[in-house]
């Protein structure tokens, strides 16, 4: 008789300070995906440390995707980006950027340094909601 396949659910780290803007996001991802885990840091400092020790204790998993607002407090959004894609274990994972700057400099230094998807905030909640679809997108579900 086989095993069954154990489905892995994807964790997903936000690395957001607004609440409002976590809601947002829970609301969408639960909207656009089956299963998920999510996450939530609210400074870059307590980011860096996610990482920092996910490359040091092998039994932590690396998240199945990240998403990284820009403006945070303690440490940026760029920096935070630029640790894990220096991380031997975690390097790999998705960054999809969300902020609410839409700064042609913010979006050519992301994908500089390797984001993955960069999604702007918008003022409207409709356009927002499809936070969930563009991660579903990055996750390949």
């Amino acid at each position: 008789m086989s095993q069954p396949t154990l489905v892995k659910v994807p964790v997903i780290l936000l690395v957001e300070d607004s609440l409002a803007d976590v809601y947002i996001v829970r609301e969408s991802l639960t909207k656009h995906l089956k299963d998920f885990e999510l996450q939530v840091v609210s400074d870059g400092e307590k980011a860096f440390k996610w990482i920092e020790a996910a490359d040091l204790d092998a039994s932590l998993p690396c998240p199945s995707l990240m998403l990284l607002d820009l403006n945070l407090p303690k440490r940026s959004g760029q920096e935070i980006l630029r640790r894990v894609r220096q991380s031997p274990r975690c390097g790999h994972v998705p960054i999809v950027i969300l902020t609410s700057s839409d700064s042609p400099a913010d979006r050519a230094e992301t994908a500089k340094l390797g984001a993955t998807a960069y999604f702007r905030k918008p003022p409207d909640l409709e356009e927002f909601m499809k936070i969930g679809m563009v991660v579903g997108r990055v996750l390949d579900r």
